[in-house]
C-alpha cells in the first residue's frame, strides 16, 4: 500500500490548504470562532494524499446567518480539491458541550453540494438545504468521538474544554443507523472503494469496540469475513490505497454487503 501519513507528515501543500480553510473561518466570524478541529484519517496516521479527504469540525459560538454561510462556502470552493477534497461541517458550542445524537448542526460543505451551492450564487431563490435549516446529522456523533479520541486542534479551544464524551451506545447508533439501505454505490464513483472499506470499519467498532481507520478497517475486514470475499476488501484497498483498478462482481459484492449488514445488526 501507499505510504499513509499523520498530520506532521503532511506534505506542504496540504497544509497550506488546511491553513487557507482555518484563515477563511477566522476571517469570517472573528470572536464568534470557538474552534477549528482536524479528525477522520489525518487524525488516524492514515492519510492517503491521492484519495483522502481533509475532515473538519468547527465550533461557533451561536447560530451562522445565511450570508455568513453563503460567504464561508464561496471561499471554501475556491480551494476545494486544491488538492484535495474538504468536508466539513460546524456545530454551536452548547450543543458540542452537550451533543445529543443526532445534534444540531449550522452548516455543511461537501463535494455532494458543491453545484448547489454554486446554483444558489446564481439564483438566490435556490433552495439549498444545509445553507436555508439547521439540520440533525448522525455523522457529526462519530466525529466528536473521534476528536476525543485522536483529534487536532487547528485553533481555538482544547478538545476537552469543548466537546463532552460519547458514550460507546450513541456512537454505536449513530454509524448502525439505517444500515439497511447502506449501499456501495452511493455518492460520487470514486467513494466506492472508500464504502466498502467503511462498512467493514463499522462492524469492527463493534467488536473491538474502538475507531479504527480505513486501513486498519480494511485489514481487519479482510480477516474476519469468509474466505471466498476476502478479495473484496484486499481489492478496495487496492483502489482506495494504490490508485488500483479492479472490476469487483456485483453479485459477491451483494453477498460481501449482506454478510455485513447481518453482522452488524445481529
Amino acid at each position: 500500500m501507499g505510504c499513509l501519513l499523520g498530520y506532521r507528515d503532511l506534505p506542504k501543500d496540504i497544509m497550506n490548504q488546511i491553513d487557507k480553510v482555518v484563515n477563511i473561518w477566522k476571517e469570517h466570524l472573528g470572536d464568534a470562532l470557538v474552534g477549528i478541529y482536524l479528525h477522520g484519517s489525518i487524525s488516524l496516521h492514515a492519510f492517503n494524499p491521492q484519495s483522502g479527504d481533509i475532515d473538519i469540525l468547527v465550533v461557533v459560538k451561536d447560530s451562522l446567518e445565511i450570508s455568513k454561510k453563503l460567504a464561508i462556502a464561496q471561499d471554501i470552493i475556491e480551494i476545494d480539491k486544491k488538492p484535495c477534497p474538504l468536508e466539513m461541517s460546524a456545530v454551536k458550542l452548547s450543543d458540542a458541550a452537550n451533543w445529543k445524537n443526532p445534534g444540531n448542526c449550522v452548516f455543511h460543505y461537501s463535494d455532494y453540494w458543491t453545484a448547489r451551492y454554486m446554483e444558489r450564487f446564481e439564483n438566490p431563490e435556490t433552495e439549498v438545504y444545509v445553507v436555508d435549516h439547521e439540520f440533525p446529522d448522525a455523522d457529526v456523533t462519530s466525529y466528536i468521538k473521534l476528536l476525543k479520541q485522536c483529534g487536532i486542534v487547528l485553533y481555538g479551544k482544547k478538545i476537552e474544554e469543548v466537546f463532552c464524551d460519547i458514550s460507546d451506545k450513541d456512537f454505536w447508533l449513530a454509524i448502525s443507523a439505517d444500515i439497511d439501505d447502506y449501499d456501495f454505490h452511493d455518492y460520487d464513483a470514486r467513494y466506492f472503494a472508500s464504502n466498502i472499506l467503511i462498512l467493514g470499519r463499522i462492524l469492527s467498532f463493534k467488536k473491538e469496540k474502538r475507531i479504527l481507520s480505513k486501513y486498519e478497517g480494511g485489514l481487519w475486514m479482510i480477516e474476519n469475513v469468509p474466505e471466498k470475499l476476502k478479495y473484496l476488501p484486499e481489492c478496495a484497498m487496492a483502489i482506495w490505497f494504490d490508485g488500483e483498478e479492479h472490476l469487483l462482481p456485483e453479485d459477491d459484492l451483494i453477498q460481501l454487503r449482506e454478510f455485513l449488514v447481518e453482522a452488524i445488526k445481529g
